[in-house]
C-alpha cells in the first residue's frame, strides 16, 4: 500500500538531489504537487504508468496519485506542494468565471497524463521562470510577498491549465488506440465538467470522431459506466475535495459544481458516498 504524506502549509516548495536513490517510498498525497525535474534522467512511476524523465520536465500529481521516481542519472527535483485552499483563494480574486470554472476542471481530478505537461519550449521556460521566483520568494519574504506568491502561482495554473488541456492532441483523435481514446474522452469531460454545453453527447461526438449514438455505448464498454454517471462522480469527488479543504458552505459548493439546490446535492452525494455532505469526514 502507498504511504500518504502531509503538509501543514498551503504551498510550500522543496528542492534536493537525489544521486542514487529518490529517498522516499511509493506514495500519495494529500495536497498537489509540480514536480520540476531541475537535472537529471530516470525514470517515473504514477499509478499505472511508467515513462522516462530528464530535465526539463514538470509532472502534475493529485491526491489521488501514487508515484515514486527511480533515478538513473544523480537528479536535483523542485517540487511545489501546494493545497486546495490556496487554489480557491486565488480563484476567488477573479471576476473571470470561464478561468475559474476552467481550473477547477483541471486541478480537481485524478491523473491520466504519465508524461510531462509541458507541450513546448515557451512554456516550459515560463513555468520553470515561476518556480524560481516563487521560490524565492519563499525563502526570502518581503511585504506584500502573499501577494506575490499568489499572483505568481495563479499563473503558473494557467499554463499548466493550457498545457494540460493540449496533452492528448499531438496524436490525431482518430488514431488513438481505444485505451488512449477513453482516457482523452474522460479527460476533456473532467476539464469541461462545470460546462453543460460542452459535455452534451454531440459535442463529445463531434470532438472524439464517434456517433453520437455510440458515445455512450462506447464509454460504458470500456469504462463500466454510463457518461452521465461519470460526470456525476467527476461532481462528487469534486465535492469531496470541497468539503475537506475550503471553507465553502454546503450550498455554495451545491452552486459552484452546477447542482440544482443543496437539497439536490445532498441527495446526489450520499448516494455516492454513503454519506451527508454535513457529515463527511467527521
Amino acid at each position: 500500500m502507498a504511504k500518504r504524506f502531509y503538509i501543514t502549509k498551503d504551498i510550500d516548495v522543496l528542492e534536493f538531489e537525489a544521486v542514487n536513490d529518490w529517498g522516499y517510498p511509493r506514495h500519495k498525497h494529500h495536497f498537489f504537487e509540480l514536480t520540476f525535474v531541475l537535472k537529471g534522467n530516470g525514470q517515473h512511476l504514477l499509478n499505472e504508468s511508467i515513462v522516462d524523465y530528464k530535465a526539463g520536465d514538470l509532472f502534475f500529481l493529485t491526491p489521488k496519485d501514487e508515484h515514486e521516481f527511480v533515478i538513473s542519472e544523480p537528479t536535483t527535483f523542485g517540487i511545489i506542494k501546494f493545497t486546495e485552499q490556496l487554489f480557491i483563494e486565488k480563484a476567488s480574486f477573479t471576476t473571470s468565471t470561464y478561468w475559474r470554472k476552467n481550473l477547477e476542471s483541471v486541478i480537481f481530478h485524478s491523473n491520466v497524463i504519465a508524461k510531462s505537461v509541458i507541450r513546448n519550449e515557451m512554456d516550459r521556460k515560463q513555468l520553470y521562470g515561476l518556480y524560481y521566483l516563487i521560490r524565492d520568494e519563499l525563502e526570502n519574504p518581503e511585504t506584500y510577498g502573499r501577494n506575490v506568491i499568489t499572483e505568481l502561482f495563479g499563473a503558473i495554473l494557467i499554463v499548466l491549465s493550457r498545457n494540460l488541456k493540449t496533452s492528448f492532441k499531438d496524436k490525431p483523435v482518430q488514431n488513438l488506440s481505444h485505451t488512449d481514446r477513453v482516457e482523452a474522452i474522460l479527460a476533456y469531460v473532467r476539464q469541461n465538467v462545470l460546462k453543460k454545453d460542452r459535455v452534451k453527447v454531440k459535442v463529445i461526438a463531434e470532438n472524439f470522431y464517434l456517433s453520437p449514438n455510440y458515445v455512450g455505448i462506447y464509454i460504458k464498454k470500456h469504462l463500466g459506466i454510463s457518461l452521465q454517471q461519470y460526470i456525476v462522480e467527476t461532481k462528487v469527488k469534486m465535492a469531496e475535495s470541497l468539503l475537506k479543504q475550503s471553507n465553502l458552505s454546503i450550498k455554495e459548493i451545491a452552486n459552484k459544481l452546477g447542482f440544482t439546490d443543496a437539497a439536490h446535492f445532498n441527495r446526489i452525494f450520499r448516494k455516492y458516498t454513503g454519506k451527508a455532505p454535513s457529515e463527511y469526514g467527521a
